[in-house]
């Protein structure tokens, strides 16, 4: 079917026998025009369709916008905000020629201190948007009531109830939890017994969705029995031994653990390298220790959130609706993605998260 031509402002000015700039001032509706030329012009609009083009428009004002990212710092839990942020970084540099610049904002996750200096350092008055991962959700709500409500933010990772963001872009946590049930229990050939769900940052809404979602798969299954075990850190090397050690002397048989985010090779390379018997390990995310140890054989199977996909669709959303004025999905879902030792590539790709490779499961 042949396409139509949209009609141009110069020509709905030639039809109106106008300037161009009369047809702009009503258009964007500044400016004083005489009741029967503005008429005359609507008419044209509406009978021809025309829809002004803010891309174009914002071209040639030569506006620039700036966003800031406000997250945990690029090492934190175990690389997986990098994996963000290159994302992040990626959609930046194909925006830059339209005047988009953004800022990164990092803090220390354990330190409420650091959150507040760290997102108080963001002048209100210089921000065009935000890219917000809402972890430590009562910090962050306060903050997000502070804000002017102008400025729009773009939550990815999770979410946060009583929030208002124009989308968020993540995976639904409470699937996740369940699906690493249901593997887990396959990976042990259905044994009954004790299986574990490892809880860092258990006070992260997502975190306890998938909490949920793991002790949902369980209910009502005779001889199973689902124990949930919280570590605040597990990214220092002290307090993941002391709190694996006390997990052991407690369960001295798990069937089964579940590391319900991206800290999972601390807890595999603790419990099974050079133990005689494996233990089914399950965790988030394809971080290079997690990976090393997928192609060992340590860790059984890695369920992928697309953590560089979501940093580029968050900065994607972010420009359509503050620069194109475009209408976005309140929810941008990212479907479970599994990552086995058999489907992983030879070598690492810095692409692999953008590609459809691996196994998906929709929520």
């Amino acid at each position: 079917m042949k396409r139509t031509r949209q009609i141009t402002i110069r020509e709905i000015a030639a039809k109106a026998g106008v300037s161009i700039g009369t047809v702009d001032r009503v258009l964007h509706n500044r400016g004083r025009v005489s009741t029967e030329t503005r008429e005359k012009i609507e008419a044209l609009v509406k009978k021809f369709g025309y829809k002004p083009n803010p891309l174009a428009r914002h071209l040639k004002l030569k506006k620039e916008y700036h966003f800031f990212i406000l997250s945990p710092y690029r090492d934190e839990d175990s690389g997986y905000w990098g994996m963000v942020f290159n994302g992040i970084q990626r959609a930046a540099e194909e925006l830059s020629p339209f005047g988009i610049r953004i800022s990164f904002k990092e803090f220390d996750r354990y330190s409420r201190d650091s959150f507040w200096n760290t997102a108080r350092s963001i002048s209100p008055d210089d921000c065009d948007g935000l890219l917000l991962a809402p972890i430590m959700p009562s910090e962050m709500i306060r903050w997000i009531l502070e804000l002017p409500p102008s400025i729009p933010y773009v939550f990815f990772d999770a979410t946060l109830p009583e929030t208002s963001p124009i989308t968020e872009i993540g995976q639904d946590p409470y699937s996740g939890g369940f699906l690493a049930g249901k593997l887990l229990c396959l990976f042990a050939l259905r044994e009954r017994g004790t299986y574990c769900v490892i809880a860092p940052h258990s006070e992260d809404y997502h975190i306890k969705r998938r909490i949920e979602g793991f002790l949902a798969f369980w209910a009502n299954r005779e001889g199973y029995w689902p124990e949930v075990r919280t570590c605040a850190d597990m990214d220092h090397r002290e307090t993941r031994e002391e709190f694996l050690n006390t997990l052991l002397k407690d369960i001295p048989d798990p069937k089964g653990i579940f590391v319900a985010n991206a800290s999972v090779h601390s807890v595999a390379e603790t419990l099974n390298k050079g133990n005689l018997s494996h233990i089914p390990i399950i965790g988030y995310d394809l971080v290079p220790e997690n990976e090393r140890l997928l192609r060992e054989g340590l860790i059984d199977v890695l369920i992928s959130q697309r953590p560089a996909y979501q940093g580029y669709q968050a900065v994607y959303q972010l420009y359509r609706h503050v620069v194109l004025q475009q209408e976005i999905q309140k929810k941008i879902p990212v479907p479970i993605h599994l990552y086995f030792k058999e489907n992983l590539l030879p070598e690492s790709s810095p692409d692999l998260e953008y590609e459809e490779t691996m196994f998906v499961f929709a929520d």
